[in-house]
């Protein structure tokens, strides 16, 4: 569907989504639905209506070929719109949404104000609708640095969008800081926690420590691709048994790397120790997060780590690689799990044999993450930031 039917869908949903007069409009413009994002936006509608703004989230697209999840029409309980875009993969694991139509939907629904997802088409069309409208835009973003955006023209691009955006939401400390080095005044960054519906794994057990005769099982989730690390995590599995550990994994997921990560448990001589079930839905999910004892993430770069806030709200200690804009707010050292750099086999090793030589420090961990997650990172958590965000568009 071209931009012209893209804009007739949008006109013709209007009618449902259109606020009270009294009301302050706010478009959130974002890619694709996704089982953590729609929960967060089913708080956020109800807390932002008591503020006294009304909420639509226009989606670029319905999904794209990466993503395996299904997600009922019954889940989203806010207004939304989907555009019937295209998504252009750019590398075997990034897609980019065109964003086509969503000028039209700006023009018809005359927002009070705009947050946009991260340094997209999308991004600069609401800016551009927001200079010639008068309209306050706001970037929400979790970017942060890596080599990659380390190149001039990234960077250029990014400045010149923050320069020209009103406020920002950013997922964490990192991502915080990084939006100020591009350019956006400390004043006007707004965190607003990136998380998950974490009631859903309140009733999971919680960690235990592994009893006699038993092996220390570890889980990792995520999209298997190259830049998740899930090659280290097997190489420390490996070296933790050749050392006389007895150390098992779970791989949850599915991706372009799963096939040449299979070869690699086979040459390590891991078969019987690691486990590949491929993607798993929800609860499935939660059955992996209750058999383990704790959760490894060796990502080489993430800009947050949603499965590190699953993870600990399941109650498990966590490994968690110091490239993941998550780890620095989320792992306590020593208290909620470890934060390591896992090109350091020996460390991560070192790390699994004090969780299985010390009984008590997996359950004591386990729940200080648990406890550190209900404090301070639930839905109504992320909320707070957007109502701080929007209180000073009041």
């Amino acid at each position: 569907m071209g931009p012209g039917a893209a804009d007739q869908e949008g006109r013709e949903g209007a009618e449902a989504v259109r606020p009270h007069p009294a009301m302050r409009r706010l478009l959130v413009v974002t890619n694709i639905p996704t089982p953590y994002r729609v929960p967060l936006f089913n708080v956020l509608d109800a807390a932002l209506r008591g503020a006294g703004w009304a909420m639509e989230v226009v989606f670029g697209s319905r999904g794209n070929t990466r993503r395996k999840w299904r997600i009922d029409d019954d889940a989203f309980r806010f207004p939304h719109t989907f555009l019937e875009s295209r998504n252009l993969r750019l590398g075997p694991d990034r897609i980019v949404n065109t964003y086509a139509g969503l000028r039209g939907i700006l023009e018809d629904r005359r927002p009070d104000g705009i947050v946009c997802t991260g340094y997209s088409a999308g991004t600069m069309a609401a800016l551009r609708h927001g200079r010639r409208r008068g309209v306050p835009v706001a970037i929400w973003s979790g970017a942060v640095p890596r080599a990659a955006e380390q190149q001039w023209w990234r960077r250029i691009q990014r400045r010149w969008l923050v320069r020209r955006a009103d406020r920002f939401l950013a997922y964490g400390t990192e991502a915080a800081s990084y939006l100020e080095t591009l350019g956006a005044p400390s004043p006007r960054v707004h965190i607003a926690w990136n998380t998950v519906d974490t009631a859903r794994f309140e009733g999971l057990p919680g960690a235990r420590a592994p009893g006699r005769g038993e092996p220390l099982r570890l889980v990792t989730v995520g999209y298997l691709e190259r830049g998740k690390r899930i090659d280290l995590a097997l190489r420390a599995v490996a070296q933790a048994r050749a050392r006389g550990l007895d150390v098992e994994m779970e791989v949850v997921g599915d991706g372009t790397a799963r096939a040449a990560l299979e070869a690699q448990s086979r040459e390590l001589g891991l078969n019987g120790h690691v486990r590949f079930p491929g993607y798993r839905e929800q609860g499935a999910l939660r059955e992996s997060l209750a058999g383990a004892h704790a959760f490894v993430f060796p990502t080489s770069h993430d800009i947050w780590g949603l499965v590190l806030v699953e993870a600990m709200a399941a109650g498990l200690p966590c490994l968690a690689s110091t490239r993941a804009g998550a780890t620095r707010d989320l792992v306590v050292e020593g208290e909620t799990g470890f934060a390591l750099d896992f090109e350091d086999t020996g460390a991560v090793v070192d790390r699994l044999s004090r969780l299985r030589d010390e009984p008590g420090r997996v359950a004591s961990m386990g729940a200080a993450g648990r406890a550190r997650i209900r404090d301070r990172f639930t839905r109504a958590h992320s909320s707070r930031g957007w109502l701080e965000m929007t209180e000073r568009w009041s």
